[in-house]
């Protein structure tokens, strides 16, 4: 089953648009090679609230099933109730608690390659968590034209503060030197 999704990942990213002979030609004369890493940079200038959200969930999904795979033999032969995380339920909350290093402590991996895979997704969660916080950033970040347009209304709203503030005291400066 592993082995099927690693190939159909593999066939996504080895086949794609940035990856195949004409991309890897062109690569190459820029002076570097066309693989896993540049197809996921890529993804994630061009589109990186979609490339985030794709990473996080096939993330917390693939280390759930691995950390209930690898915990259920555990819970058979101590057996230890269902709620524990040799089921996909648990498995998906003590990932969920794991990455986002909230750990409750209620439930915990008992096999050492359970605690391995736990090790691995609170390194891996706090990474996925800056991605998630740089993505925010970037939504919400303003390109040129826009900053321009900002910059724009900030000076003409100041330039008509400064000309009413002039008015004002202009009139004031009449009202009260004529009496």
């Amino acid at each position: 089953m592993f082995f099927r999704i690693g190939f159909l990942l593999r066939t996504f990213i080895n086949y794609g648009i940035y990856t195949d002979a004409y991309s890897r030609k062109l690569c190459k004369q820029y002076g570097f090679t066309a693989g896993v890493r540049f197809t996921l940079k890529v993804h994630m200038v061009t589109n990186p609230g979609k490339s985030a959200i794709y990473i996080v969930t096939s993330s917390i999904l693939i280390l759930s099933l691995l950390l209930s795979i690898f915990e259920r033999p555990y819970s058979i032969v101590n057996g230890v109730n269902s709620q524990a995380v040799d089921t996909f339920g648990g498995g998906f909350y003590l990932v969920i608690m794991t990455m986002t290093t909230v750990g409750y402590g209620d439930f915990s991996p008992h096999t050492s390659v359970g605690q391995f895979i736990a090790m691995i997704t609170a390194l891996w969660g706090s990474f996925l968590i800056s991605i998630l916080v740089l993505t925010t950033a970037s939504i919400f970040d303003l390109d040129k034209s826009q900053h321009q347009a900002m910059r724009h209304i900030y000076l003409t709203r100041s330039a008509a503060r400064t000309i009413v503030s002039s008015m004002r005291y202009f009139y004031a400066k009449k009202k009260y030197y004529t009496l």
